[in-house]
């Protein structure tokens, strides 16, 4: 097992490589996988999140086709399921509706944006996105309804958990960056070099942001919402 340290703590912004332990690990042949756990500071960097999830861990380098199943953003309680939903790159991603009022996605996206319109409960619209990274998405009838999609050229990624593990499996032997990214804004990324072994690798994030800050956003048409958008 290969296990490397990043981090961008309070005055290390860049991701700085710390120390490295090598151990022997044999994997199944020809796929290796890495692990590790991602901690997210506060916005001075002095204290610790409470909770650690809605960070994705991703690999670039390497193109994957898009997968053939659907990824699915769920809309329950006025709230986007998941908060955050990395997909590959052309991959059809499906915004159900599980409420029983109505809702209007969209995103505002420099590249790709788009406005799905009002649809009821029961049913759902897709889009595919080609334009990596980031895309916000928001509902033009519910200020607080806040999620992430992250575009990703490959299917080699991970969910941290809220203890912050995440783990990346099926990886072929190569060179790559891997990169972090976190809801309030914390990033870092690392060269690594894949082989058979396993290989673990933390980071440390500040945030940029908090989440008051996330849910200060205009409607489609760049108006603020209307008082009371929430109750209906």
């Amino acid at each position: 097992m290969n296990r490397i340290f990043a981090g961008g703590a309070k005055r290390l912004p860049l991701a700085v490589l710390v120390f490295a332990i090598l151990l022997a690990a044999s994997l199944a042949a020809g796929a290796a996988e890495i692990t590790g756990r991602v901690t997210v500071l506060s916005q001075d960097g002095e204290q610790p999140l409470t909770r650690f999830g809605h960070a994705v861990v991703y690999i670039e380098g390497i193109e994957t086709p898009p997968p053939a199943d659907p990824a699915v953003m769920d809309q329950k309680n006025k709230e986007f399921v998941p908060r955050l939903l990395p997909v590959v790159k052309g991959q059809e991603i499906r915004f159900l509706n599980s409420d029983k009022v109505q809702h209007n996605v969209f995103s505002p996206h420099e590249q790709e944006p788009f406005d799905l319109g009002l649809y009821p409960s029961g049913e759902f619209k897709s889009v595919r996105l080609n334009s990596l990274r980031r895309h916000k998405v928001y509902c033009n009838l519910h200020k607080n309804m806040v999620a992430d999609i992250i575009v990703l050229p490959n299917r080699y990624f991970g969910l941290t958990d809220e203890v912050g593990r995440y783990r990346i499996e099926g990886l072929p032997e190569g060179n790559y960056e891997l990169r972090v990214w976190h809801i309030f804004g914390g990033v870092d990324q690392i060269p690594i070099r894949v082989g058979k072994d396993t290989l673990t690798v933390d980071f440390i994030l500040r945030s940029a942001q908090n989440n008051q800050d996330i849910l200060e956003h205009p409607d489609k048409s760049g108006q603020n919402y209307k008082t009371g958008s929430e109750s209906y």
